[in-house]
């Protein structure tokens, strides 16, 4: 029952809407008694449904039927179909309650239903209204541009109905919003095929029109916002940042806050991206400015509270952009916001990243030596923190290479995420610098060439006096490519 669509979209109903769907099953499907069953059989484990050997089928049936499961030929598919229907009959019930609750839907449908039925009068009136309706409302995400595009499309439809060259501005006006609506939705696109079109040579988007004359409340800053946006990942110039930031900060308000935290995790990450490649200060200050604007506007909180790994986050690149003050206040006003289960490991770590930073690193070692991180990225972190420490306090070869080998199997059962790629390509070539068995050419060469590469300055900074004590090998196969030339 498990991987049933049912049981999988049973688990997303709020408990208000676990309760109306009880209702409508009660007053729609009376009749189905075996769905209604098997249905007050399931919520008994609502919200977690911790229990798996109980939501198996061959156990909801011999409760649903007093019966053993083996003796009926038909038992798997009676309880299959019961489920298909549980489905069928939720999707209805939330389609219903979505058409309910948003009145632009309501509008849209019923003015799709006047319109068909050749109600003119009626529908020119609703179409008339509707229009107005969207254009008072604010624009704050790009779903906003459904039901201003079909208010549009409907209000057009109507005046065209009488003496279409009267209302020819009106009519233009509608064209217009509807472009708009389009625009929208392409610049976010655009956004996220920035990079694609990079590696792939595809053609550049097209130069965004000017502006109309009226443009509704949001609607021209949803516009601008995406431009910018797509505009820094396009071109990587600063001026584009700049922009956006200027919006984000003045107009943030007017924008959605699920589609303000997409926008600035999308410029974050894309940033993040970038500070890997070549880790240049800039690139710091940027998700450091973008982090202050993310805080300002609540997009980091999750039902009141900080994640961990947002909060390790933030203090990391503020120490990277040299901001300590503004890491210590943070920690002191936000640390208590923290999930309760993640709150001292993070602020531990939190206190390691400001210490090492300053090159604290004895503090670092006696921080997060004796501590258990259970959040994976907090242990990522905490390692990373100790390798480096290690180094910079001329650790025992062996302490060094065996915290290296640790980290390195870590790294190798992890998600190969960008950022663990990054580590691991991080603790090979460390293991290098530590070993001394490669030339200080082949380490600076591997340093260049890594695609994406965690602390990229420190690894150049620390191979700038280094010099090989075991490197013949690599002498010999350097000597042998010269000569085979």
């Amino acid at each position: 029952m498990q991987k049933l669509k049912f049981l999988s979209l049973l688990k997303k109903l709020s408990k208000q809407e676990l309760e109306g769907f009880h209702k409508y099953l009660k007053q729609y499907h009376r009749r189905e008694k075996i769905g209604i069953r098997v249905f007050e059989y399931l919520i008994r484990f609502y919200p977690d449904f911790e229990q798996p050997e109980k939501l198996q089928l061959v156990y909801i049936y011999q409760k649903v039927f007093k019966t053993d499961f083996e003796k009926d030929d038909h038992a798997q598919k009676k309880m299959l179909n019961t489920a298909s229907d549980l489905y069928k009959w939720l999707k209805n019930f939330l389609i219903i309650s979505k058409a309910q609750q948003s009145h632009p839907l309501q509008q849209t449908i019923w003015l799709s239903i006047l319109q068909e039925r050749g109600l003119k009068d009626e529908f020119s009136r609703k179409a008339a209204q509707f229009y107005q309706q969207t254009r008072n409302a604010p624009f704050k995400t790009p779903a906003d541009a459904l039901p201003n595009w079909m208010a549009s499309y409907f209000q057009r439809e109507q005046l065209s109905l009488d003496k279409p060259l009267i209302h020819a501005k009106a009519i233009q006006q509608c064209t217009e919003t509807m472009t708009d609506c389009w625009e929208i939705i392409r610049l976010k696109m655009a956004c996220e095929m920035s990079q694609v079109k990079k590696v792939t040579n595809q053609a550049p988007v097209q130069q965004i029109r000017e502006a109309p004359d009226f443009q509704q409340l949001g609607l021209s800053i949803l516009k601008d916002t995406y431009e910018a946006l797509w505009r820094l990942t396009d071109s990587e110039e600063d001026l584009h940042f700049v922009r956006l930031e200027s919006l984000l900060k003045q107009h943030g308000q007017h924008i959605d806050t699920k589609e303000l935290e997409w926008i600035n995790r999308y410029a974050y990450n894309f940033t993040a991206h970038q500070s890997r490649q070549s880790q240049e200060d800039i690139h710091y200050e940027r998700m450091h400015r973008l982090d202050i604007i993310g805080l300002e506007q609540g997009v980091f909180s999750r039902n009141g509270y900080l994640p961990s790994s947002a909060f390790g986050n933030i203090v990391n690149v503020a120490c990277l952009s040299k901001d300590f003050d503004w890491a210590a206040g943070f920690i002191r006003e936000y640390s208590h916001i923290i999930f309760e289960n993640d709150r001292q490991e993070a602020i531990l770590l939190a206190r390691a990243v400001i210490a090492f930073e300053k090159g604290k690193f004895k503090e670092v070692v006696h921080l997060l030596e004796p501590t258990v991180f259970e959040a994976h990225l907090d242990l990522l972190r905490a390692k990373s923190l100790l390798l480096r420490s290690y180094y910079e306090l001329n650790a025992d070869q062996d302490i060094i290479l065996d915290t290296c080998a640790y980290f390195e199997n870590l790294l190798r059962r992890s998600p190969k995420t960008e950022a663990v790629k990054a580590m691991l390509a991080f603790v090979l070539i460390l293991k290098r610098v530590v070993a001394q068995k490669s030339s200080k050419k082949v380490i600076l060469d591997r340093i260049e060439k890594a695609p994406t590469l965690y602390s990229r300055k420190w690894l150049i900074e620390k191979t700038a006096n280094y010099s090989a004590r075991y490197a013949v090998r690599d002498i010999a196969a350097e000597q042998h490519t010269l000569a085979s030339k």
